[in-house]
């Protein structure tokens, strides 16, 4: 549980809560499940954006305390000042991944999954002809996707992880 005043526990517990997670979304059985998790994972990027660019206010705030191992105020300044441009340039990629999940959340938000249903393989290839079919039109209509998230990227996945039909 956040504890709101220690951000040494909360990101602690933050880190095992991501720990979980990826263990969870190994196999994900239920994919009416998959917008929700995007969802929360959004708000987390979110949260987790402003966190990093606080933490680099901190290190800026008190840079006057910051010192070498040998007392050396100046080069303690300077990798307080060097700590808050990382931590500012982890924001922006964070926003980055910020921007991706929104996307995803919205393609996610568009699907009524289906019921899986016992079909064979010459079904199974009518159905990728057409997934292909559909993302190649939405990619001519939306440009600069550059999904790797292709017809057959997904089916690879699926036989990695043992989904595959």
């Amino acid at each position: 549980m956040p504890t709101f005043n220690d951000p040494t526990a909360d990101a602690a517990e933050a880190r095992q809560a991501l720990r979980g997670l990826a263990h969870a979304t190994l196999r994900i059985d239920d994919p009416d499940k998959l917008y929700g998790i995007v969802g929360e994972l959004l708000g987390a990027t979110r949260s987790l954006e402003q966190s990093l660019i606080q933490l680099g206010g901190a290190s800026l705030t008190h840079q006057d305390r910051a010192a070498h191992d040998d007392g050396d105020l100046g080069l303690g300044a300077a990798d307080a000042w060097a700590a808050a441009d990382a931590l500012r340039q982890a924001a922006g990629h964070v926003s980055a991944a910020e921007s991706a999940l929104d996307q995803a959340s919205g393609h996610l938000g568009r699907i009524a999954w289906q019921r899986p249903q016992s079909i064979g393989p010459a079904q199974d290839a009518v159905n990728a002809e057409a997934a292909r079919r559909a993302l190649d039109e939405r990619r001519n209509r939306v440009r600069g996707d550059e999904s790797w998230f292709t017809p057959d990227r997904i089916a690879d996945i699926k036989r990695d992880r043992g989904l595959g039909r």
